[in-house]
């Protein structure tokens, strides 16, 4: 609307409430997000479909169970400095790694540390054309909007390439004339562990199936080259669906204009968010940069 025209400040509202309901039934429900017209994968839900991501990922590099907990006990770690993350509970790597009473095989490869929390949210932005922009105290620049669909049957695709969101995530690089050594943060859609593991390859910051790489020196940990979900991400800031897209830029437009809630990068310059529905199916990403006075 902003671009054609049509309007010039515009409200934008995401908001979800699950917590009403049994985790089977929202596990029923947001599995009607995959293919329906084959009856093998309409009876899989969200947390078998990336489980058989996490063991196909086993068998065709190696295990990425050690991975994946890296990766949650990363983002519960940088949950504890965010006040406004659903989940404040230190989970150390120990934890995280072992299958235990209170961390369960949920699906094959899956463990519960693994997956996102069902939750309640909302969040809010404010998109402003450039004129009406330059009148607020603070804003961020959306240097580009990207959106790409892979295939949804995942019978027909490789899970493992994640080439939807590959192509949204460059496209949007391109789009702002920027490459990853450019960027100072991301937050990406990790509604289960092996996702984030994936989303690293699909961006390049490391080879297919060497994801582990960046866990191992550091650059996605808080501190890091690009430090990736330092808001907690969906893991531990929580992920009530409608809401999660609306709450990354809002993050990351915090972080950009020097007030960020929770973990800050000094002097961030671009922030890269990236958000997908189903398996891979839909994907968004997006570029903004920090305005300079």
């Amino acid at each position: 609307a902003i671009l054609s025209g049509s309007a010039e400040l515009v409200l934008v509202v995401g908001a979800e409430k699950m917590t009403h309901t049994t985790t089977a039934e929202v596990t029923q429900a947001l599995a009607g997000a995959g293919y329906q017209n084959d009856p093998a994968e309409a009876g899989l839900s969200f947390p078998q479909l990336f489980g058989r991501a996490a063991r196909q990922y086993a068998e065709r590099y190696h295990c990425p169970l050690g991975s994946m907990a890296a990766i949650a006990t990363k983002n519960h770690s940088n949950a504890m400095a965010n006040p406004l993350a659903q989940m404040h509970r230190v989970m150390d790597f120990e934890h995280c790694n072992n299958v235990s009473k209170s961390n369960p095989f949920v699906a094959d490869s899956l463990r519960l540390t693994d997956c996102s929390l069902i939750s309640d949210g909302a969040a809010a932005i404010i998109l402003a054309s450039p004129k009406r922009a330059r009148a607020f105290r603070r804003d961020v620049q959306i240097r580009t909007l990207t959106q790409a669909n892979d295939c949804l049957p995942i019978a027909q695709r490789d899970i493992l390439a994640f080439e939807g969101p590959q192509r949204a995530i460059h496209a949007a690089l391109r789009g702002a004339n920027i490459t990853l050594a450019d960027l100072s943060f991301a937050e990406v859609h990790d509604c289960f562990t092996i996702a984030e593991l994936l989303i690293y390859e699909a961006m390049g910051l490391a080879p297919k199936g060497e994801g582990h790489r960046v866990l191992d020196s550091g650059v996605v940990r808080a501190g890091g080259r690009l430090p990736v979900n330092l808001s907690g991400g969906l893991k531990a800031k929580g992920h009530p669906v409608g809401a999660t897209g609306v709450s990354m830029h809002a993050l990351a437009f915090r972080q950009l204009t020097g007030e960020p809630i929770g973990l800050a990068v000094p002097n961030p310059e671009f922030g890269l968010v990236f958000n997908m529905g189903g398996m891979a199916v839909a994907n968004y990403a997006s570029v903004l940069h920090a305005r300079r006075s």
